[in-house]
């Protein structure tokens, strides 16, 4: 496998994060590596002067990576703090005050309030020993020179490291804990879109619902928009008969079929809801009476002419609309009653017409 595959590798508990789990192995190959540049710049003294604290600290680093894989995030995560708070002062006798092994206590603190340890109590306490422990190094061990000799030249090298190291290990954990809170983010608002789609749409249709449609007409009502607004009901002709005579599938079927007959004919002009059963809403924004009247007719036409075949059943379907045109003087209940009224009209006159 590798490094890239070992460093990705899923965690073995469900529901666990793999996000901080794979930044503590990150850290790990990073001070892995820092101590190896430190040595090389101190020289091969340094690890004879030091060998059980530096050979100790890379058989833990071993040991504490490859736990990761069967550690829980939050018990890792504190593992990895107890274990920097411990290395720190333990290194800074072999390398020096100047090395600027102290600074990976920002590492420690950035993971405390990043990553998921508790409640921000916890957090506050854990930061507070921090800083204590940051306190006693630099009473203890400030101005400390190496135990080995170290010229200017490749102490500046292991300071260099060191600050690269702390850089990197700072730029891995706001990257990672960033990228998942902006994933998280993302995922909520795809997840509230679709609640709010969802709210405002007909599950068996798919065209909007009653909500949405009164909605939009008060988002007209309550705008500086003068132009033409045109709400056409419509209802489909003796469909008591269909479910009737083929069943509540059947009918359902010459539901969704209807709606995406409008979809085709009307759909790019005009906003199309199930009203309610087998009424439909129309609501034609920037169109007259009469300029709506051709596309509702147009729609008329192709559901008479059209049957709809649902399990080897022909099925002849048609149509009544009414027509009314909204004058923003009144209220849009108003004008969706008088639209109603006409497409009762259109009933009573005979069925399969559009009354304006």
């Amino acid at each position: 496998m590798s490094l890239f595959g070992l460093i990705n590798k899923d965690v073995s508990y469900e529901n666990e994060s793999r996000e901080g789990i794979v930044t503590l192995r990150i850290l790990y190959i990073i001070l892995a590596l820092v101590l190896l540049f430190d040595i090389f710049f101190a020289g091969i003294q340094s690890i004879v002067n030091s060998k059980y604290v530096i050979i100790g600290a890379f058989a833990l680093i071993v040991v504490l990576f490859l736990l990761t894989y069967r550690m829980k995030t939050r018990p890792a995560t504190i593992t990895y703090i107890v274990f920097m708070s411990l290395l720190i002062p333990g290194l800074i006798p072999c390398f020096g005050w100047n090395g600027g092994m102290q600074d990976f206590f920002l590492i420690i603190l950035m993971l405390i309030f990043l990553a998921n340890l508790g409640s921000n109590s916890f957090k506050f306490a854990l930061a507070g020993i921090v800083f204590a422990a940051r306190s006693v190094v630099i009473v203890v061990y400030g101005t400390m020179p190496s135990a080995v000799y170290i010229d200017d030249l490749s102490n500046k090298h292991i300071h260099v490291a060191n600050n690269a190291a702390v850089f990197l290990s700072v730029i891995a954990i706001s990257y990672i804990f960033s990228h998942r809170e902006n994933e998280a983010e993302s995922k909520l608002m795809k997840y509230n879109d679709k609640l709010v789609k969802e709210a405002n749409t007909d599950q068996l249709t798919g065209l909007h619902n009653r909500r949405r449609a009164l909605e939009l007409l008060d988002e007209i009502k309550n705008s500086s928009y003068l132009g033409a607004v045109t709400i056409v009901m419509g209802d489909i002709d003796f469909f008591k008969k269909v479910n009737d005579t083929y069943g509540h599938d059947v009918g359902d079927e010459v539901l969704k079929s209807i709606a995406n007959t409008m979809r085709e004919v009307c759909g790019a002009r005009s906003f199309l809801t199930r009203w309610g059963g087998e009424e439909f809403l129309m609501i034609f924004i920037g169109k007259n009476g009469d300029e709506a009247l051709t596309d509702v007719e147009a729609l008329r036409r192709r559901i008479m002419d059209n049957a709809i075949v649902v399990d080897g059943n022909s099925i002849s379907i048609t149509m009544t609309f009414g027509l009314a045109e909204y004058d923003f003087s009144g209220d849009v209940a108003g004008t969706i009653k008088e639209a109603d009224d006409k497409l009762y009209m259109g009933k009573e006159a005979g069925r399969n017409r559009v009354v304006y």
